[in-house]
């Protein structure tokens, strides 16, 4: 009685199909552009010989007919698929004659009809379907007149016989009803829960990443120097997933990711530090990650005025200026006097002095640059008129003690 019933429900699911359609329901092709998850969806074993369009195609056989308990199903648990007895219905089964002959016309009853292989005597191969990493409740979804075609497809229609997991629905489709205004958003109405309320990404099939469909966010290689994008925008939702700790222990820990940056990154990465982005210092301590590498690898000069080491004097300014050209790390005509060129180094220092001092300290600049009595140099960083300026005077009260790091003589500071 109830199949009965279940055949008179299905005209009025038919017009539901009908109507989805004409709403731009999903067709075979639409699901095959998406790939199916392996780790919501497990893989499946189905050693079987069906066709859903020919079953279907006799239009006296619709979904319910043979997945009866789908209306009533609450759990993503539940075992939908039909037994023997089902096939029984049509199918004149015999286990005691497995190559049982039927009259022409009438559905087969040979087990090798349905179970490619099969041999008199010896086992018949099990279909596996493994429960989804996933829930899902059929009733709440056929209660509101959603029709089975809208979920898995007009399988008539695309001509399908064995559905397999490319005729599950993909979390594009899903997006379509569950907007947050249609029917809730939440991640955790369809996906597993942790304790504390986070999504369930570690299964026995793989870890649970975002595929990109929602935010563009699917995380591959090169999500980690893009991530950023995705949080500015709704950290809340980087939250169903992960704890603020994962946050931390990336952004302000001591251990990075070994793989953050590309392959042979060393080589190409003066162009994103004189860009300063992304922002080195970030996760590298300038003073000792950049100027350690440097000074082991010999890409600069390894003078420092106040710890010594390297050249001193009129032997480090001759190689300072003009270099061996070698592993020199700034370009011809940094630190030449006279004319200054794009290249020049108080160019740069001008435009960005945060990038001098990633490298080097106030003592190395106070070499030249300073009016200490015995200084060969005492290149005058100031402009012409500096001394007797309303800047030099205003710059002076506000940080006098700036001005110290040159003008170490009372005598010499007058511009007070």
């Amino acid at each position: 009685m109830q199949r009965a019933a279940s055949l008179g429900v299905a005209v009025g699911v038919a017009v539901a199909v009908w109507s989805a359609a004409r709403a731009g329901a999903p067709r075979l092709a639409e699901f095959a552009r998406q790939p199916v998850s392996e780790v919501v969806f497990p893989p499946q074993s189905l050693p079987l010989r069906f066709s859903h369009a020919r079953h279907l195609r006799l239009g006296s056989v619709d979904c319910d007919f043979c997945h009866e308990d789908a209306a009533e199903s609450t759990s993503s648990l539940d075992n939908l698929m039909p037994g023997e007895d089902v096939c029984a219905m049509c199918h004149a089964i015999d286990r005691d004659q497995p190559t049982k002959p039927v009259a022409a016309g009438k559905p087969p009853a040979a087990c090798a009809a349905c179970h490619p292989g099969f041999a008199a005597g010896g086992a018949v191969a099990r279909v596996v379907v493994p429960a989804p990493n996933l829930k899902f409740n059929h009733r709440a979804h056929v209660g509101r007149k959603i029709s089975c075609q809208t979920c898995h497809g007009d399988l008539l229609a695309d001509g399908v016989d064995l559905a397999t997991r490319d005729q599950l629905p993909r979390m594009r489709l899903c997006l379509q009803c569950h907007d947050g205004r249609t029917a809730t958003d939440a991640c955790t109405t369809c996906h597993l829960a942790e304790g504390d309320g986070r999504i369930q990404t570690a299964f026995a099939e793989g870890l649970l990443q975002p595929s990109g469909v929602l935010r563009g966010d699917a995380h591959d290689l090169s999500f980690r120097t893009r991530h950023a994008a995705v949080a500015k925008q709704d950290a809340a939702y980087c939250d169903n997933c992960h704890h603020k700790a994962f946050c931390i222990d990336c952004h302000q820990g001591t251990a990075k990711p070994m793989d953050f940056h590309g392959n042979d990154y060393v080589s190409i990465h003066a162009i994103d530090a004189r860009r300063n982005n992304p922002d080195c210092s970030a996760c590298h301590r300038l003073q000792t990650f950049c100027v350690g590498c440097h000074g082991r690898t010999g890409v600069g000069w390894s003078y420092d005025p106040v710890e010594g080491g390297g050249r001193k004097g009129s032997e480090f300014a001759g190689a300072f200026l003009t270099g061996d050209g070698s592993r020199r790390f700034h370009p011809d005509g940094w630190a030449t006097f006279g004319a200054r060129g794009p290249n020049h180094h108080a160019v740069q220092a001008q435009r960005n002095i945060r990038q001098c001092a990633s490298c080097h300290r106030e003592p190395f600049c106070t070499t030249c640059h300073s009016a200490e009595p015995g200084n060969p140099y005492r290149v005058n960083p100031h402009p012409a008129g500096w001394a007797t300026s309303r800047r030099c005077r205003a710059l002076a009260a506000r940080a006098g003690r700036m001005c110290l790091r040159c003008h170490v003589d009372a005598v010499d500071f007058t511009c007070r």
